[in-house]
């Protein structure tokens, strides 16, 4: 199930709590930056949305992961995957090459029942859908797009279980939802149910502060992994065991990262496994290993400041 691979990733083994650790669990990589929601709370609002991903540099991505065994990549980070052109060939693409769990989260606003199948015959293994609104005008509110897409998003939910059923896919159908409080909460709620029975496993996300943002502050520090899991946010998981790559190539060590405060590298002038253990790289994980991330990128998250 998708929250037995989301603990195992937001845990850190011995063999991870080092400044120079084995290479990591899974990769995400955006092939498009871009998002058609803008909501406030999430790091895709400030992020450098110049283009899509060279498929050269995807590609050589992948190879570099099949030599070196990382066996999972996430087609998203930054944006909504589904707005890539090439999101299907990158999935044939890694299957064939012989990543053996390729997996993706859309909003699920442009998952249509075309594409998702075209997804699911191309191998995909988990599709995810971030489902944090409880009504059209919440989404509105928040993302500042139509009402009319929430019905869109139950409508791409429900065909993407009819599709999988229809033609056996292998391919696990998921949502997560940030737990809020008070009535907010109980909305959220009542909205999970009219979906779940589409879904092969929900699970609920603690309302973080996505890399510091200082405009949606929340007790809740770093990324502490799903809510009924959570972690201590120091060391930060994201740091020692996921890989994070933007449309542009930069190779970055945290998982809210728009703002190229965590970049190490790019894939245009260096291989994923050189930045991923680069002097800056392993200053970082000491601080994390310290817990005593002050002055560095992570404070103002992590610590909350």
């Amino acid at each position: 199930m998708i929250t037995d691979r989301i603990d195992e990733a937001t845990g850190i083994p011995e063999a991870y709590r080092k400044t120079i650790v084995p290479p990591p669990k899974s990769i995400k990589v955006s092939l498009d930056d871009r998002c058609q929601f803008k909501c406030s709370f999430c790091s895709s609002s400030e992020a450098d949305k110049s283009g899509e991903m060279p498929w050269e540099m995807y590609t050589s991505l992948v190879d570099e992961m099949v030599k070196v065994g990382i066996g999972e990549i996430g087609l998203f980070y930054i944006g909504e995957p589904m707005l890539a052109k090439r999101l299907v060939d990158a999935v044939l693409y890694a299957k064939r090459a012989g990543i053996p769990y390729v997996f993706l989260t859309t909003n699920g606003a442009a998952a249509k029942p075309e594409k998702v199948e075209q997804l699911m015959a191309a191998g995909l293994d988990s599709l995810k859908f971030s489902f944090n609104y409880s009504d059209g005008n919440q989404l509105r509110q928040v993302a500042g797009v139509s009402p009319s897409n929430f019905e869109k998003i139950k409508h791409n939910i429900r065909e993407a279980r009819r599709i999988k059923d229809a033609g056996k896919y292998n391919c696990g159908i998921y949502a997560s939802s940030i737990m809020f409080d008070g009535e907010q909460g109980e909305k959220m709620k009542a909205a999970v149910n009219e979906i779940k029975d589409c879904l092969d496993e929900h699970y609920w996300l603690p309302l973080f502060s996505f890399g510091g943002q200082t405009e949606f502050k929340v007790p809740v520090r770093g990324n502490p992994g799903r809510l009924d899991q959570m972690r201590d946010p120091l060391p930060c998981w994201a740091a020692f065991r996921e890989g994070h790559i933007t449309a542009q190539g930069d190779i970055s060590l945290c998982c809210f990262d728009s703002h190229k405060r965590w970049v190490v590298g790019n894939l245009s002038n260096t291989t994923f496994m050189e930045a991923w253990n680069c002097q800056e790289a392993q200053d970082l994980r000491a601080a994390h290993l310290k817990k005593d991330v002050t002055g560095t990128a992570c404070e103002h998250c992590a610590v909350g400041t």
